[in-house]
């Protein structure tokens, strides 16, 4: 018998016979290593040194009636009359306001909350998703002339004074264009004020605030 006639179907010689007191032992399956949790470090003893004190706060409780509602964001865009942007700052609200006094029934009377730059707020829709108006505002002309008097001290007018008292008014035409940006719900208010932050809590928090320094401000 040849060696050929001995080795297995892969050409290796067989395995040793196993000896009858040998218990052969399972391999068990490789267990995947998990990977820990991470949660945030706690923070013990928060609150517990130092002294209490009672704190006062210029705060007051808000409440919402129509959870149902909606918020309205208007993008403001302003120009000169020649369509040159208009990038002065405080002259926007000026330009709104008189908007609001002119087209009180294209606006459908509604009142808007405006953050003096590009943002414009109302509760529910304006008529159209875009609005265009133009508007004009008389400005005081600007030049000044320190004349007091007459030269002879007598307190008449002179020529400078006269001038100065019949100081033009100048006028400028601006457009304004308003187009819809966005809808908030104001049930992220009633949301905020449980505690419950939900995705639109911040914007509606800041149209409360911009409402209230418009209200503020006049």
């Amino acid at each position: 018998m040849g060696d050929s006639e001995l080795d297995g179907p892969d050409g290796l010689p067989p395995p040793p016979p196993v000896p009858p007191n040998v218990v052969p032992i399972k391999v068990e399956p490789v267990k995947k290593v998990s990977k820990p949790k991470r949660v945030p470090m706690a923070r013990t003893g928060l609150g517990n040194k130092g002294n209490k004190i009672q704190l006062l706060t210029n705060h007051f409780k808000v409440a919402v009636s129509n959870t149902d509602g909606y918020f309205f964001h208007y993008c403001v865009s302003l120009f000169y009359e020649d369509d040159r942007p208009v990038e002065s700052k405080g002259v926007g609200r000026k330009v709104l306001d008189r908007v609001q006094e002119t087209y009180a029934s294209e606006l459908a009377g509604k009142d808007f909350a405006y953050d003096g730059e590009k943002s414009l707020f109302t509760v529910g829709p304006l008529p159209q998703t875009k609005l265009e108006f133009t508007v004009v505002l008389d400005e005081m002309s600007s030049n000044r002339n320190t004349g007091n008097g007459s030269p002879a001290g007598n307190g008449s007018p002179n020529d400078a004074d006269r001038k100065r008292m019949r100081r033009p008014y100048h006028s400028k035409t601006f457009k304004v264009e308003l187009s819809f940006a966005a809808k908030i719900p104001m049930q992220a208010i009633g949301n905020a004020l449980r505690g419950q932050e939900s995705e639109n809590s911040q914007e509606a928090l800041r149209v409360l605030d911009i409402i209230l320094r418009q209200r503020a401000a006049k």
